[in-house]
């Protein structure tokens, strides 16, 4: 039988899917406008993954360093047990989420834990540097519809990789080639992007902001500034004396593009017709991440392209913004403010907390394995008195907890989910049966909550679902009916030029922070790109055996000398693993790509030597910002 469902990953496109249930395969809804019957392959062959002989079915307790199986009522019981004892020190109980799956039952361990009052993160391993800047520009966050893409007449692409971590819009942008659309992708290299773009600019790594107040500066310098885009901004005069400061030979050696690139560049903005800017999702991840995004936005908005159709500054949206969030009742009052502590630094934060926690729940993140200074972070955890996880697989978090809970998974359990991509808000259906003990983790906590002294209540699965398309305009019938619906939001986001901020203007950032400084001793940066077979750490343990790869440049100082008959590791002030290397003339010389993923107990995982740091707005992991070396031992 086929069925259609839907992805709840964390990827932004949400596909809509056909799961044929008698030959356990997925592909794509032909009929939703966003999928067209394509899936990727993390999604296709996503029955693999269900179906592994390494998956754990149920529940496992660790006792002298050795996991057992154990009854999911003594599991529970235990764990209210320890909550009960808890409950008038709630800053002694974190609470860690991450976005693995995605959806309105997916709420549930954050609606348990705020009706707990626990301690929780805070910032985030991902995207909030992007959110935060955009957000200081415009008010909001928010883009023009990705279908509006067909209607630009030139897409500049600052560094998206369409084949990996966005198949959708790849596919949009090839239709809106063979439309006539022409592609500029701006990249450090080892993408899939040269099969979508019509021209290429080589970038230094964590520069695009230099990059685009050179282009900027030319804007300033021709005298085609536009009089009525500039009306629509609140501070131009600081940003322009901002600019003005710099020479253009200053801002091209800092991201070491050529001044024929950078008009180029100009040209491709300045030309007539809507230009849309995609903004990838790695830009943020560097020191001066939200600057980089504050940049190329005022670039999209200089050039006059925001706020009108084909064009716009496509970063992303809330995958929730179509779904209000339900809340967990307790007859306990609950605490004003909630402990909280910085996600991407959660090993330093483990060891000065006082008091000490005591209780960890993790769920929706391998924690272990995607934070930066991985090792500490398994220490952390090691050090708590008792850590419960739902995890699915024998990974880094899950060895590193004395409680594991097995979830059910995509395809297992219903779900309604949105997307950070496009405005459908999608009916995941339940497809196929839970293997052995597995369970939604709505049912889990639900069932935990009733089992302590002061009971933690959910509201019932359709109230939970009528409560969060409530204001979208979406009906459950229609969603359970046809498996997907549009919300309701404008193709074009800020048409006019009318933003969100307080006087409806644009505000530019004030402030182009020079590069820091580099470590002699490590002259390269580490880039830990997104995967393309594999949904982040969800890759199965016999694909992790041997030596992990690393690419570089054959201009990369470090192709010179080293010696590739011998054994290479890929050293940080944190550490060091060894690696395979291979070339790929494409990449920028300073860069090292790996891709991320690998467990650290295979020796796959590069945030092993990943040192913690913050990006400058959004308290946001600044993973690209590691400073390492290549060398022979």
């Amino acid at each position: 039988m086929k069925v259609i469902s839907a992805c709840t990953q964390n990827c932004p496109d949400a596909c809509s899917c056909i799961v044929d249930t008698e030959k356990r395969t997925v592909s794509g809804n032909p009929e939703h406008p966003i999928t067209r019957g394509v899936v990727c392959g993390k999604v296709k062959n996503f029955f693999q993954h269900l179906d592994s002989e390494e998956r754990i079915t149920q529940p496992m307790q660790k006792k002298d360093g050795v996991f057992a199986p154990i009854g999911w009522d003594e599991a529970l019981d235990l764990c209210a047990e320890k909550l009960d004892a808890l409950r008038k020190t709630p800053e002694k109980i974190l609470h860690i989420h991450g976005h693995g799956y995605r959806g309105v039952f997916a709420q549930a361990s954050t609606a348990f834990f705020e009706a707990l009052g626990s301690g929780k993160t805070k910032g985030s391993i991902c995207d909030n540097a992007g959110i935060e800047a955009m957000i200081s520009c415009c008010g909001s966050l928010t883009a023009n519809d990705p279908e509006d893409l067909l209607n630009a007449r030139r897409i500049v692409n600052w560094g998206r990789d369409f084949s990996r971590s966005s198949i959708h819009t790849g596919l949009i942008v090839k239709e809106a080639r063979k439309r006539g659309t022409e592609v500029l992708t701006i990249t450090v290299g080892n993408d899939g992007n040269a099969a979508f773009s019509d021209e290429t600019i080589t970038i230094k790594p964590g520069t695009d902001r230099f990059l685009a107040a050179a282009v900027i500066k030319l804007y300033v310098e021709s005298g085609l500034l536009d009089s009525g885009v500039i009306g629509r901004t609140s501070n131009w005069h600081v940003f322009r004396g901002l600019v003005e400061s710099l020479s253009l030979e200053e801002l091209c050696a800092a991201c070491e593009v050529p001044v024929e690139d950078v008009e180029m560049l100009f040209d491709w903005y300045e030309q007539p017709g809507a230009v849309a800017t995609l903004v990838g999702w790695g830009m943020q991840r560097y020191v001066n991440g939200g600057e980089n995004v504050q940049f190329v936005a005022s670039l999209g908005m200089l050039s006059g392209h925001m706020g009108r159709k084909g064009g716009g500054v496509y970063y992303s949206f809330s995958s929730g913004r179509n779904l209000k969030k339900w809340q967990a009742e307790t007859d306990l009052p609950v605490p004003a403010e909630r402990r909280e502590m910085l996600l991407f630094d959660l090993p330093a934060e483990l060891r000065k907390v006082d008091p000490a926690v005591e209780f960890v729940f993790i769920d929706g993140i391998n924690v272990v394995n995607q934070i930066p200074d991985s090792l500490g972070m398994a220490a952390g955890l090691e050090r708590a008195p008792f850590v419960v996880c739902m995890e699915g697989f024998m990974n880094d978090t899950a060895l590193a907890s004395d409680l594991v809970l097995p979830p059910a998974y995509l395809f297992e359990r219903d779900e309604v989910a949105g997307s950070w991509l496009h405005n459908f808000v999608q009916y995941s259906r339940q497809t196929v049966e839970t293997p052995g003990q597995c369970r939604d983790i709505y049912d889990v906590l639900a069932d935990m909550g009733a089992r302590l002294e002061s009971p933690v209540r959910f509201p019932n699965r359709g109230r939970c679902i009528s409560i969060a398309v409530e204001d979208s305009g979406i009906s459950p019938e229609e969603l359970s009916e046809k498996g997907y619906a549009r919300g309701h939001w404008p193709m074009v986001a800020y048409e006019g030029m009318r933003f969100d901020t307080l006087d409806r203007k644009f505000l530019f950032p004030e402030n182009l922070s020079p590069e820091p400084a580099r470590d002699p001793d490590y002259p390269l940066l580490l880039l830990s790109l997104v995967q393309g077979r594999h949904m982040q750490s969800q890759v199965p343990e016999t694909e992790q055996r041997g030596i992990p790869t690393v690419w570089i440049s054959r201009k990369s100082p470090a192709w010179t000398f080293l010696d590739m008959e011998r054994d290479i590791y890929l050293a940080s002030p944190l550490g060091s693993m060894q690696v395979r290397v291979e070339s790929d003339d494409t990449l920028h010389p300073a860069a090292v790509v790996m891709r991320r993923g690998g467990w650290t107990k295979f020796g796959q995982n590069p945030n092993v030597i990943i040192q913690p740091r913050s990006t400058d707005m959004g308290d946001t992991a600044a993973y690209y910002s590691q400073g390492v070396r290549l060398e022979n031992r």
